[in-house]
């Protein structure tokens, strides 16, 4: 049965009143019974959230695992949503792809969180995907008490930032991909007097929270042929330049922290980097690449 979107939202809201029982017998609209779908996520902080799903085959009957796709700068998640459709048929898994419009989250309430002059945790927009993961679980349809999480450029700007900031988060394992620049895993004095997002200066981070942060399963993958240092998305403040003329070498100066920060720790990090060969900035072909990293045995 379909459920049209602000229906949907009505009904969330209703079960989330009620309970996590009612919700779970009150929100069927939130992934299509088979194939694409839409629905709208009633958010306690930031209300309505657009949601791109899909729903193979398999998962039709019973609930599977889930991964959650976070977009890049152009907000297109219906593509981000469709990029990873082989894979869910493939693997048998849910996906959902949340839309932080333009208009409501600028990148500062985006890419970065919306950690930035924010001590209230529970107004950072990375809850979103928790509060997500609770509407699926709720609903009957994700299986299991984790998620899997896949940013693209801003997405994986995201996605490293929720990874860094929020290890409590329940994904099991985490893909950033071709983030246009990263947050050092540094305090301010240490990155050169850059503070968030450039690096963790004037955030909560400690280094426990910094210790948990490394024992997630992250992976930091990189288009070898992402390389233009004139590309038109790319972040040129001073900031991101000090890491690097390319999201390909920044990338590499950041997982370079990541290893120098866990030697000085006494951790073994969990975080490992892959280049993807032959490839640019290209969603779709490191989606392509990411699904065996973040769905294989």
């Amino acid at each position: 049965m379909r459920v049209s979107r602000g229906l949907g939202a009505v009904l969330l809201a209703f079960a989330v009143w009620l309970g996590p029982a009612a919700a779970m017998a009150a929100t069927p609209g939130l992934f299509a019974d088979v194939g694409r779908g839409e629905w709208t996520l009633d958010d306690p902080v930031w209300k309505a959230i657009d949601v791109e799903t899909y729903t193979p085959a398999a998962c039709a009957a019973k609930s599977c695992p889930l991964v959650i796709v976070i977009h890049g700068a152009g907000r297109n998640a219906a593509n981000s949503r469709n990029y990873w459709i082989e894979a869910a048929d493939r693997y048998g898994v849910l996906i959902a792809a949340p839309r932080f419009d333009k208009t409501r989250f600028p990148g500062r309430l985006f890419q970065q969180g919306a950690v930035r002059g924010q001590p209230d945790r529970s107004k950072w927009t990375f809850g979103v995907v928790e509060r997500l993961f609770d509407a699926a679980r709720a609903a009957g349809r994700a299986s299991g008490t984790s998620y899997r999480l896949f940013g693209h450029s801003a997405g994986g700007q995201f996605v490293h930032r929720m990874a860094l900031l929020m290890p409590e988060a329940r994904f099991s394992r985490a893909v950033v991909a071709n983030a246009g620049y990263y947050t050092r895993p540094l305090d301010a004095a240490a990155a050169g007097g850059f503070a968030y997002p450039y690096s963790l200066g004037g955030t909560p981070a400690t280094g426990a929270t910094l210790r948990a942060a490394l024992g997630k399963q992250v992976t930091v993958m990189l288009g070898a042929r992402d390389t233009n240092p004139e590309h038109r998305e790319l972040n040129r403040s001073v900031g991101a330049e000090e890491q690097g003329a390319t999201r390909f070498a920044r990338g590499q100066h950041f997982m370079a922290d990541i290893r120098a920060v866990a030697a000085r720790l006494g951790v073994t990090s969990q975080w490992r980097e892959i280049t993807v060969p032959g490839v640019a900035h290209q969603q779709d072909r490191m989606a392509r690449a990411a699904a065996p990293e973040l769905l294989g045995p």
